[in-house]
Parts: structure tokens; C-alpha cells; sequence
């Protein structure tokens, strides 16, 4: 536990999931909460995400497998609330987490305040085949899109497409099986250069069934994905809009932003306003798009009904969608916007630096590029913060007594 003395007094704490394998998220969270006086609580699948290490969380209580095991989960709110005196806001921070809170969302209703959309929405936008649906009944700026159930299907569909082209699991957990290849195991999506490599990955995949979509893709380096975060209140009522670009991705083509600018695109942000109005939305959202390198259009990729991997950047950029989704959540009045402050960069140390090992390979960066382009300023880094350095110093203990425990003789 941790003693904050910047905590505002009879403020209702806020409860953010860590689960395992997404570091990076639970951690903006909670520095975007604490640093307005927010106690946070975090409950993580591991012993040491670097949130618990903030001097923003109160208390960290550890659930191995709360994806796996809602129930667990479910008691702890549950006593969280009987110890708090009332329903918490509950924040989750990646997919799993949004995932088991909206399978437990009806049970768990008296002991949770919830900052995220309806459950069928939720649903919907998390399933890559009924978002393709979702895409169509409201006529959302989507790749032309396939849902294949059958290998014949998907021979069919080779036929009609060119390449590259896109593959993805239609569910974040659909091609977890421990049998699949790692390659695959651990794609968000895979970029295909060709018919074979097309019926090559859903022939591996498809003893467990083909739970996949295939996408036309959207020519244009990584440099055209753009992300506008938003957040719609309870009546819904747009309150900000934020957008940041992706300079560097991770995995490369494929992943999630490690070195992203912040930027105004009035137009986006506008048709992202517009498109959650349509879907009804209220919550914070992560909107994932690529600008076609040749039309010059903006293409929507996908929906997060979460915050990004990186949505410190849009604190410091001076629009905090946790903070806004937690007044609204607790019934109190939100503030005037602050200037937003566009010309920011953000970094991921690691995961930037396995980005651009790849990015090298390719001939798409060089290593004197990636050394200018740290030299950036102002910087965001994901992990180190002169106002909370509890997480980086606990990573970099880690790493030490890591890198000495591998050198020990055995």
C-alpha cells in the first residue's frame, strides 16, 4: 500500500484491472486519476505490474486469472464495495479486462459504476464479424471486408481480392490456442503477400475453427495510422476528442503505437464524433484508422471501447478521458477543457526499440533516424516520470537483478 499525501480527502477511489501480457495501459490509468487526487486500487493477474509501484495506487490486490475466473473477480468487487460504502468506478486498461467486465457486467451492476459503452455494443465492436455488420448498418468508413466459415468460403474470397491483404482474429482470445504457431498465437493481425499465404494461415487455424475476418488492405506505410481518442458522456455529449499519430508501431505493420505525435485533425475528429452519435455511444473509445496513401481518405481499422496503449499521451496533451469518464461515472460536474497541446511525442522505450530492430531490417528507418527522432522534445515516456518514479525503479531493479541472476554461475 501507498501513502499519497495529494490525494483528495473522501474522494471515491477507482478500481483499474492490470491483466497480464498489457503492461502499458493500467499504469496511464492510474497516473491519469492519481494526479487529480484519485486513490486508485488496482487489481492485477500478475504480482508486479509497474502500476502497483505508482505513488498514485492506495492498494494492489493480486487474482491470477481473473480473466478466467470471473467469479473471483466478482468477489472482490463485491468487497471492495462493502469496504468503500458503495458501487466503484472500474477502469480496464486491455482487452481481456473489457472482456470479463462485460461478461460479468449484469451480476456485478451494485458494486461496479461503469465507465465503458453497453454491453451489446461492447459486444459488437470487440467481435471483429459483427463489427463488420455493425460497419455495414451504419455505413462506417471500412476496408472492404469477408467473414469466411468454411475453407471453401475463404478460396472463393482469394479469388476476389488482391494482395496484401489483412487477416485477424474476429475475437482478441480467438487464436490463443497453445497448439497454433506463436506467429499466429500472438498476431493481433497478419499482413498477407498472397493467395498461399492466405490459405496457408486459415488452413493452421482452422482446426479450431475459422474465427477470422480478411480485409483489403490500406496502402500506405505505418506512418498513415492515426488513432482519435474521445470520450461521449451519459447524455451523450461529446466532451474531447484527441489525435495522435503513429510514426512507429509494434509490432511493426501490425501492432500498437510505441512512438506516436500528438496532432489536431479537425475533419477526423469530427466524422469520430459523428460515427459514435450514430452508434449511440457513451464512454471513452479508441478509434483506429489508416489514411490511403493514393485517395487520401481515412479508413476505420476498429472501434476500442477502452483507452489506448499509449493514452498518456492525450493526458499530457492536456485531455484526460480517464478523469472525464470518472466525474461523469460520479455524478459530478465536468470541468472547462484545458488548451490542448499538439506537437508532443511519445515513447515506449522497449517495445519502440524491438519496433525499430524490425524497421531497420526492412530498410524503412535507419538507426541515425532513430536516434534524431528521440532527440524529439517535449517527450512523453511511457514508464518514467519525474512525478511517479515508483514504476521505473522498480522496472530497472528488475531488470539488474534479472541480468545478474542470468550471468550467475550455475
Amino acid at each position: 500500500m501507498h501513502n499519497n499525501n495529494s490525494l483528495a480527502p473522501g474522494r471515491l477511489p477507482a478500481v483499474v484491472l492490470a491483466c497480464a501480457g498489457a503492461p502499458e495501459g493500467d499504469l496511464n490509468i492510474v497516473r491519469s486519476l492519481g494526479e487529480q487526487g484519485v486513490p486508485v486500487i488496482v487489481l492485477g493477474e500478475y504480482a508486479d505490474p509497474p502500476s502497483r509501484y505508482s505513488r498514485h495506487c492506495i492498494e494492489f490486490l493480486q487474482l491470477p486469472d481473473f480473466d478466467g475466473q470471473p467469479q473471483a473477480l466478482l468477489d472482490t468487487l463485491a468487497d471492495l464495495a462493502r469496504r468503500h460504502g458503495g458501487p466503484l468506478p472500474i477502469f480496464p486498461s486491455a482487452d481481456p479486462d473489457l472482456d470479463v467486465l462485460n461478461r460479468i457486467r449484469e451480476t456485478a451492476r451494485p458494486h461496479v459504476r461503469w465507465t465503458m459503452a453497453e454491453p451489446a455494443l461492447v459486444t459488437a465492436l470487440m467481435d471483429k464479424r459483427a463489427f463488420s455488420e455493425l460497419a455495414i448498418r451504419f455505413d462506417l468508413p471500412v476496408p472492404r471486408t469477408f467473414t469466411p466459415t468454411t475453407l471453401d468460403e475463404v478460396e472463393c474470397i482469394a479469388d476476389m481480392l488482391s494482395f496484401p491483404a489483412i487477416v485477424k482474429p474476429s475475437l482478441p482470445t480467438a487464436w490463443k490456442h497453445p497448439e497454433l504457431p506463436r506467429e499466429i498465437r500472438t498476431a493481433k493481425a497478419i499482413v498477407l503477400q498472397s493467395r498461399e499465404e492466405l490459405l496457408r494461415v486459415c488452413r493452421t487455424v482452422a482446426p479450431w475453427g475459422l474465427a477470422l475476418i480478411l480485409q483489403e488492405y490500406v496502402p500506405g506505410d505505418d506512418s498513415a495510422h492515426y488513432d482519435v481518442h474521445a470520450f461521449i458522456d451519459q447524455q451523450g455529449v461529446a466532451r474531447a476528442t484527441f489525435c495522435g499519430r503513429k510514426w512507429r508501431i509494434q509490432p511493426p505493420h501490425v501492432g500498437s503505437g510505441c512512438y506516436v505525435e500528438s496532432l489536431h485533425e479537425p475533419a477526423l475528429e469530427a466524422m469520430v464524433i459523428d460515427i459514435l452519435q450514430r452508434l449511440d455511444y457513451r464512454g471513452i473509445a479508441n478509434l483506429n484508422f489508416k489514411r490511403h496513401s493514393v485517395s487520401g481518405e481515412f479508413k476505420l481499422l476498429e472501434i476500442n471501447a477502452r483507452v489506448s496503449q499509449w493514452t498518456i499521451l492525450t493526458t499530457r496533451a492536456g485531455v484526460n478521458l480517464p478523469w472525464m469518464a470518472y466525474r461523469d461515472v460520479c455524478g459530478l460536474a465536468q470541468e472547462a477543457p484545458l488548451p490542448r497541446h499538439t506537437g508532443l511525442w511519445y515513447i515506449s522505450g522497449k517495445n519502440d526499440f524491438r519496433a525499430i530492430r524490425g524497421y531497420v531490417r526492412e530498410g524503412v528507418w535507419t538507426w541515425c533516424g532513430y536516434l534524431r527522432s528521440l532527440l524529439k522534445r517535449p517527450i512523453v515516456f511511457q514508464v518514467l516520470s519525474l512525478r511517479d518514479l515508483g514504476p521505473a525503479l522498480h522496472l530497472t531493479v528488475h531488470w539488474i537483478a534479472e541480468k545478474m541472476r542470468l550471468r550467475s554461475p550455475s
